[in-house]
């Protein structure tokens, strides 16, 4: 009863909860100077002004983090795309888009609070196809009731498809070739 207790109230969770980090980071974050639109940056892709990434030293290429402006509580998701700041005042460096949405675009530096931000994916996620697939059921009236049906329908798949009919004909000739050989030698012994 416990664990069916504990499994309904973890579904019940909202994602918010599902999906927050374990480490917070606190310092100063800058934004990228407009002079730098079109560079690479440190993940091979041009940097763009209005897209939502930053710059970070210590989390990998790739990584989400959440970003809260400890100034006035607006909050943004970005993506680290490249390396830096090289600086002991900074601890980020946001995309101009990043820094308009925080608020940070008129002071030039603003305190903010950095969490890795970790989405809740599905795994998989099923997507119904507009075909249906056709079931045919029958009755054989022949002796050989034991032999699949779907034996035939290979055959009759193989014989359609010529290159692979053609490919499995060669390797049946080669290895009968192989075989013949291997008896011929034997014999001259």
């Amino acid at each position: 009863m416990r664990v069916f207790f504990i499994v309904l109230m973890s579904l019940c969770m909202p994602v918010s909860l599902l999906s927050q980090p374990l480490t917070v980071q606190r310092g100063n974050a800058s934004y990228y100077s407009d002079r730098l639109h079109g560079r690479l940056m440190s993940n091979g892709k041009p940097y763009h002004r209005d897209s939502m990434t930053c710059a970070h030293l210590r989390y990998p290429l790739g990584t989400w983090l959440h970003v809260r402006n400890l100034s006035n509580d607006k909050e943004v998701t970005v993506r680290v795309t490249d390396r830096g700041p090289y600086s002991r005042k900074f601890v980020i460096d946001l995309s101009r888009a990043a820094a308009r949405e925080l608020g940070i675009i008129q002071h030039g530096y603003r305190p903010v609070e950095i969490t890795p931000f970790i989405p809740l994916r599905v795994p998989y996620l099923y997507q119904p196809s507009s075909e249906k697939p056709e079931l045919s059921l029958g009755f054989s009236d022949d002796d050989d009731i034991l032999q699949p049906y779907w034996e035939d329908s290979l055959a009759l798949s193989l014989h359609r498809d010529t290159t692979l009919f053609q490919r499995v004909k060669q390797m049946h000739q080669h290895h009968v070739v192989r075989k013949s050989s291997k008896q011929s030698r034997r014999q001259r012994r």
